[in-house]
């Protein structure tokens, strides 16, 4: 009887999923999709690129334009995912460390095919520290990424090459399913050369148009391999906002008034970002070489104070692994109260101040104000705030000369691991100054672990242990709203890499 009922539910939800399927298909084909003239979008309020070398973008803003001039094996597609781009076919040899991509035809704006040997060339520079690319490390699983990089080999060492024009092969040092999702990040694009923004000689679904301290515009690429599929036919970026303006698409800033939205042309769309900001103790500094008073500040800590003071789209969390789509391994149990009580019998102190480093800004000064209330629930804690300039206070960290910190995480790559490497004893990002041989190790099986699913597990055991130990204490993660005219439909948001996808974006009639 249960079985028969699992099946009703099962072929009930399918019907489902087909309905809603073909009705958001007729929905589609009902709306009249504008002529390619009025294909067009403006987007307002938007920071301008900086930085047009694909190997040195390290903004947002650049890693969104240049996503758009270039397309490299593997792009974000229409939902945010990562899909397979100039990639027809790959296949893994059967011991999972021979990578052989099968490439799609693709040309440049000036009829230059893009080949085999284009990746080879572009993954040796990446990998030569003559280039002082910070992409670098995310080819370290590449057989002899890593000696290159310390000056014992070449790059022409490095595991690439290629079989005839069409066929790319890539040797790992070791089996790592899901590696090639790696390679969907703006490093990896194929950049013939680096010239300025307009001079740029591009294979992606736009071109630059014109450039300049306000505005940047695009334009369709006629030369794309799938141009017939881009339906915008231009694309303006303005550094000025204009939210008053009821058409384009608009980042929504910090202290936007929602009740302003015209709801019957402008719809609201909150994405989720991989970023995660928390609380950095240093834990080289007393008294938070203390792991107790890591604890109880821990678990002291009550998220819900500082929702009103976060934006929009961001999300307090309980996780430092914010991409994970699994639960916790485990969460920090304890009475805060009597470990800091133990934690100030041991200091022979009735008091304990501490500094709490935060930014300059508005949502910081809020943020940072209300876990200083919340912190102080400690019975015989002080909580001095200091904001400094982003730049003052990451130079403080990096030298380790700072006790705490509201800080934040942007992992670069699409990988549970970029949360948490720079956590590991002798990572030059180990700011925590956190030392721990059974979390190194952790890290480094993981490393050797083929199979996705487990190696997540592993991962998943290190993020554990690191809460437990209150080596970091995760607040919210970080998110983007836009407010966008209703008439465009399939724009995409990735939670990593570029902040928004336009290839498959068209515009209808409202």
């Amino acid at each position: 009887m249960k079985k028969k009922s699992f099946i009703v539910t099962a072929l009930l939800g399918s019907v489902l999923i087909l309905f809603l399927f073909i009705w958001n298909e007729q929905r589609e084909q009902s709306r009249e999709l504008l002529p390619p003239e009025e294909q067009t979008l403006t987007i307002y309020g938007e920071s301008l690129p900086t930085q047009p070398d694909v190997m040195l973008a390290i903004d947002p803003a650049s890693q969104t334009i240049l996503s758009h001039l270039y397309e490299g094996l593997y792009r974000f597609g229409e939902d945010g995912s990562i899909e397979p781009a100039l990639v027809e076919k790959l296949e893994r040899s059967e011991d999972g460390t021979v990578y052989t991509f099968t490439l799609k035809e693709s040309t440049t704006t000036e009829g230059n095919a893009i080949t085999a040997q284009t990746f080879i060339d572009h993954f040796r520079k990446l990998v030569d520290d003559d280039t002082n690319s910070p992409f670098s490390f995310l080819l370290a699983d590449v057989k002899s990424a890593k000696e290159i990089g310390l000056g014992q080999r070449e790059p022409s060492t490095l595991g690439v090459k290629a079989i005839d024009d069409q066929t790319l092969e890539l040797t790992l040092i070791r089996p790592m399913e899901g590696f090639e999702k790696v390679l969907a990040m703006p490093a990896f694009l194929p950049q013939l050369s680096a010239k300025a923004w307009d001079e740029l000689e591009t294979n992606g679904p736009f071109e630059i148009d014109s450039i300049d301290d306000t505005t940047v515009s695009l334009h369709k690429n006629e030369t794309y391999r799938e141009a017939e599929s881009v339906m915008l036919e231009t694309v303006s970026i303005r550094s000025e906002p204009n939210l008053s303006e009821t058409s384009g698409m608009h980042p929504i800033p910090y202290d936007f008034d929602m009740s302003t939205v015209n709801e019957e042309v402008m719809t609201i769309r909150d994405v989720p970002r991989s970023g995660v900001f928390y609380l950095k103790p240093n834990v080289e500094k007393a008294p938070f070489n203390d792991v107790a008073f890591r604890q109880a500040l821990a678990l002291t800590l009550e998220r819900t104070a500082i929702e009103d003071s976060l934006a929009r789209a961001e999300q307090t969390t309980e996780r430092l692994l914010v991409m994970d789509e699994k639960s916790a391994v485990k969460e920090l149990e304890g009475d805060p109260n009597q470990l800091f009580e133990g934690v100030k019998q041991r200091l022979k102190k009735d008091e304990v101040e501490i500094e709490l480093l935060s930014f300059v800004d508005e949502e910081a000064r809020q943020i940072s104000t209300k876990l200083k209330e919340n912190l102080e629930q400690l019975d015989g804690l002080t909580v001095k705030v200091i904001e400094l300039p982003l730049g003052d206070k990451v130079r403080k960290e990096v030298s380790g000369d700072y006790t705490f910190s509201l800080s934040g995480w942007q992992p670069d790559y699409p990988m549970l691991s970029a949360y948490l490497t720079q956590f590991e004893t002798e990572n030059v990002l180990n700011s925590s100054r956190y030392a721990s041989e059974s979390y190194d190790e952790l890290l480094d099986q993981a490393r050797v672990t083929e199979n996705l699913d487990e190696r997540n597990k592993i991962l998943r055991q290190a993020e554990a242990q690191l809460l437990e130990e209150a080596v970091v204490m995760p607040i919210y993660q970080a998110g983007r709203s836009y407010m966008i005219d209703k008439s465009y439909e399939h724009v995409g948001y990735p939670v990593i890499g570029p902040s928004y996808v336009l290839t498959f974006t068209k515009k209808y009639e409202n």
